[in-house]
C-alpha cells in the first residue's frame, strides 16, 4: 500500500489547472536558463543583461512549485493518520486524536462563515477545517485554498474518511479504496 491514500478524487479541473502551468512553465523555464547559459557562455550576454533574465527564471520556478503544491492541496489518509495539506503548509493529525468528522460552514477572514461548506476534521482538542470544500449549486471555480469538489465526490471522500478512521479504530490498518 502506498504510504498516502489521496481521499478526494481529482477532479478533471484541478488535473488542468496544474497540468497547464506545468506543461507551459517547464519548456519556459528550460528555454529561458538555456537562452540565459549559452548567451554568457557565447559572450554576447553579460553579467548585467542575465539579472533581469535571472530574476524571470525565479518567477518561473515559483509558478510552477505553486502549481506543484496547488494540484497536491487535500486530505490524505495512511497508517499513521491524516495529512491535510494546505497550499502553504501541511499538518499530520494521528489517528488516536482524531474522532470524526463533520460538514460546516467555511470560516473566511476574522472567524466569519462563509457560503461554502467544508470538511472539518473533528480532534480530541477540537475542530480543524480543510481545504476541501463542497461545491455549491452555482458552477465555481476552485476555491483560493483548495478544491471545491461537486456533492457526490464531496460525499465519497467523507465516507472514505469515516472508514478509514473506523478501519484504524478497530486496528485493521487502514486499506479503505
Amino acid at each position: 500500500m502506498r504510504r498516502w491514500r489521496r481521499a478526494d478524487p481529482w477532479t478533471v479541473r484541478r488535473q488542468v489547472v496544474a497540468g497547464v502551468a506545468i506543461l507551459y512553465g517547464s519548456p519556459a523555464l528550460l528555454l529561458l536558463s538555456a537562452g540565459m547559459m549559452t548567451g554568457l557562455a557565447a559572450g554576447r550576454l553579460t553579467v548585467r543583461q542575465a539579472g533581469p533574465m535571472a530574476v524571470g527564471v525565479a518567477v518561473i520556478v515559483a509558478v510552477l512549485l505553486v502549481a506543484v503544491r496547488f494540484h497536491l492541496v487535500g486530505i490524505y489518509y495512511g497508517k499513521r493518520g491524516l495529512l491535510i495539506r494546505y497550499l502553504h503548509r501541511s499538518r499530520l493529525l494521528p489517528w488516536p486524536e482524531v474522532t470524526g468528522f463533520d460538514v460546516r460552514p467555511m470560516t473566511v477572514l476574522f472567524g466569519l462563515e462563509g457560503r461554502q461548506q467544508a470538511a472539518w476534521v473533528l480532534t480530541r482538542d477540537g475542530a480543524v477545517e480543510t481545504p476541501v470544500r463542497a461545491g455549491g449549486p452555482v458552477r465555481q471555480l476552485e476555491s483560493r485554498s483548495g478544491p471545491a469538489l461537486p456533492a457526490a465526490d464531496f460525499n465519497q471522500m467523507m465516507r472514505r474518511l469515516c472508514e478509514a478512521h473506523a478501519a484504524a479504530q478497530a486496528g485493521e490498518g487502514v486499506v479503505v479504496r
